[in-house]
């Protein structure tokens, strides 16, 4: 049996001192934000590895010191940037493009300014909102538009404002290699792989870490059942990236030293291609460290490529730590390791190393994705045993695709089977703590051969009541307002299986989780209330991914480009579209649903939005983003539960407010800039003396609408 003591899983010394230092600069930068936890880190961590107590302590406290360094630079940057003074003007900018359009399924843009209304500029990156996805990054750009302050976030990074783009004079592409080669190699991937085929997004996921073209279901499935690290990229697209390259390169590079020094080349192209995504950065710092080693005739193994990579990333910038990409990254990474240590001298060697590997990996990340997720998926072992080598084959072919084009549909067919296992493992069981914990119990008695039957049949009972991350369908007819953030989207059940859903919220992938977790597969009527984003965002991929029966829409809508694309989605899978208006009316099992909204055009879309009441024993309004002229407009209600419109307004009427509102209000909004919910409003709503709800604060907020409530 192979022995766990650390000796046999970092047998080198040199591996152990980097690892060390890794654990002293992850405190430091904790302790510069948290004193109490980094210092628990260095405490836990030296009485694990401690042998020379004076040097250990020593060596951990520099590191100790040099993450605070960082940790403390970090967070004067971050200071710095929220706090920056930016005007609120039409102006022009000269910038270079940091991040382009294409690194995100928003379009949204972010630029280094050098100058703004023509006087210099030294401040914090700034978000740039309407260029065209073809300009690459690295690109000076000379624009003119309108620049509004507003800290944001793009991706990893806070910016503290935000240019729209009214109109372009100059774009000097880069002018460094690394990045011009990078980024022709990024557009021919994407131009390649554009989305004619469902497989497309997640063949550019696998290559370059774009998934824009991934649907927000397949990306679900790919969390759900664990498999979402792939198209995170990082070393295992490393390596087929560089064993590419070493092809392409090895007529120049003779010399050993030199193919190292053309190694960093290609690592820095391929950091290029992926946008610098914080698992791309670590695996390709890691694969750099040995390179550099190779260079000056160090040697350096796994564990030692990691532990310099964690610090030398940390030391640059601490704010990698806050990456749950990086966090990951590195968790996976280690549990790898610890699975090929444990795996050598098994037989059969095909069997146990993957097994083993695939497993540890799995719990080393199994703490983050439960912090983040709230659950894990059981089956995620399974099934990245199934799919790595089917993985890896996509992604070489979808590389060599590049130059032989008749290897796309080989490409295709490949991520094909990986999206087929993915939807299979989805819809296994969701681990919540107690479960994980309890199989990594009963994993390690079986392991250990110490096991006896009533043992493992408790451990099972344990991991079957450890299942979570999935409500149960109510038994009484319910209304839940989701938490889909700054945003409306109402779940309507009942317990013979009909369901509803009136309006979506903005993001896809959250809408898709939300419904899930609810354990909807299937809805009977899906409602458009009105075109707004917060609103309808979500809803085509609703139509798209679920079995849907009819899809209602306002028969006095606006025009709207986000409720055309949902109407699109409809078509392409002949869903029948119901254009509805006061007096229309439906069944949903047991609740009754009608429109009491609206009955003509108002000038206002917001006016215009479907307004329903769904009745069982109690009644529930679901009123949109109606405002006080519609507000007027509705005949004498009073509901029993309330969803105060839009997102509780001032755009509402306290007095239409005050006589209307039941017992229960819900206000669905999440973080904004808007003032939702207005203080005013959350007053009416106490002083009648309503049972007050935010999604924002509670989550998910479900109301039986049977007799007991």
């Amino acid at each position: 049996m192979t022995s766990l003591r650390l000796e046999s899983l970092i047998p080198d010394e040199p591996a152990r001192w980097t690892l060390l230092a890794a654990v002293g600069t992850v405190a430091g930068v904790v302790m510069s934000r948290w004193p109490i936890v980094g210092l628990g880190i260095v405490l836990i961590s030296t009485a694990i590895v401690a042998r020379h107590h004076r040097v250990i302590a020593l060596t951990t406290a520099a590191f100790v010191l040099a993450g605070i360094v960082s940790g403390t630079v970090a967070s004067t940057r971050l200071d710095a940037t929220t706090t920056a003074v930016v005007p609120n003007v039409v102006t022009s900018m000269t910038f270079k493009l940091a991040e382009d359009a294409s690194s995100n399924r928003y379009g949204v843009a972010v630029g280094e300014p050098s100058a703004i209304g023509g006087v210099a500029w030294s401040g914090p990156r700034l978000a740039v909102i309407g260029l065209d996805e073809s300009i690459d990054v690295g690109a000076r750009i000379e624009a003119s538009g309108r620049l509004r302050p507003g800290v944001r976030r793009v991706r990893d990074e806070i910016v503290a404002g935000t240019f729209t783009v009214a109109a372009i004079s100059v774009v000097a592409p880069s002018l460094n290699p690394v990045v011009a080669i990078g980024n022709k190699i990024r557009r021919r991937v994407q131009n390649t792989f554009d989305g004619d085929r469902r497989s497309d997004g997640l063949t550019l996921g696998l290559l370059i870490g774009d998934t824009r073209l991934l649907s927000a279901h397949d990306a679900e499935n790919l969390r759900r059942a664990g498999l979402a690290h792939y198209v995170a990229v990082s070393g295992s697209n490393v390596a087929v990236f560089m064993l590419g390259w070493w092809i392409v390169t090895a007529p120049v590079a003779i010399r050993p030293r030199m193919r190292a020094g053309l190694g960093l080349v290609g690592l820095g192209i391929f950091v290029v291609i992926t946008r610098w995504e914080p698992s791309v950065v670590r695996a390709s710092v890691m694969t750099a460290v040995p390179l550099i080693g190779a260079m000056v005739s160090v040697p350096v193994d796994p564990w030692m490529a990691l532990g310099t990579a964690v610090t030398v990333l940390l030391l640059v910038s601490a704010d990698l730590l806050g990456s749950v990409g990086f966090q990951l990254s590195v968790a996976a990474t280690a549990g790898v390791l610890v699975g090929v240590a444990l795996a050598r001298g098994r037989e059969p060697r095909w069997l146990w190393m993957p097994l083993l590997v695939t497993v540890f990996a799995q719990l080393a990340v199994a703490p983050i994705i439960l912090g983040v997720f709230g659950s894990m998926p059981l089956w995620a072992p399974v099934a990245n045993l199934i799919v790595a080598p089917i993985v890896t084959a996509a992604t070489v072919a979808g590389g060599l695709t590049l130059v032989v084009g008749a290897l796309e549909p080989v490409a295709a067919l490949l991520s094909s089977i990986v999206l087929v296992v993915a939807d299979w493992a989805s819809r296994g069981p969701q681990l919540g703590a107690v479960g994980v914990a309890s199989a990594v119990a009963l994993g390690s008695l079986v392991t250990y051969r110490t096991t006896r039957t009533l043992g493992i049949a408790i451990a099972l009972l344990v991991v079957v009541a450890g299942v979570g991350g999935s409500a149960s369908w109510p038994v009484t007819p319910s209304v839940t307002a989701l938490d889909v953030g700054q945003g409306d989207a109402i779940l309507i059940q009942a317990p013979s299986g009909a369901a509803m859903l009136v309006d979506g919220g903005v993001d896809p992938g959250v809408i898709d989780r939300a419904l899930r977790h609810h354990g909807v597969s299937r809805l009977d009527i899906v409602v458009a209330t009105h075109g707004d984003a917060d609103h309808v965002g979500g809803l085509a991929e609703v139509v798209t991914s679920f079995d849907v029966g009819t899809l209602w829409v306002s028969a006095h809508a606006g025009p709207s480009d986000l409720l055309t694309t949902v109407l699109d989605a409809a078509s392409d899978r002949s869903i029948p579209v119901v254009e509805v208006e006061k007096g229309a009316r439906a069944r949903l099992g047991e609740i009754t649903i009608e429109v009491v909204s609206p009955s003509r055009r108002f000038a206002a879309d917001n006016d215009g939005s479907i307004v329903i009441i769904a009745s069982a024993f109690r009644s529930v309004l679901l009123p949109g983003d109606i405002e006080a002229v519609g507000q007027r407009e509705l005949q004498d209600l009073r509901p029993d539960i309330m969803v105060v419109p839009h997102h509780g307004s001032a755009t509402t009427d306290p007095r239409w407010l005050k006589k209307v509102v039941g017992e229960v209000a819900i206000v669905s909004y999440g973080s904004n800039t808007y003032g939702h919910p207005d203080p005013e409003i959350m007053a009416v709503l106490v002083a009648a003396g309503s049972e007050v709800f935010e999604t924002f604060v509670e989550g998910d907020i479900t109301v039986s609408l049977s007799k007991d409530g």
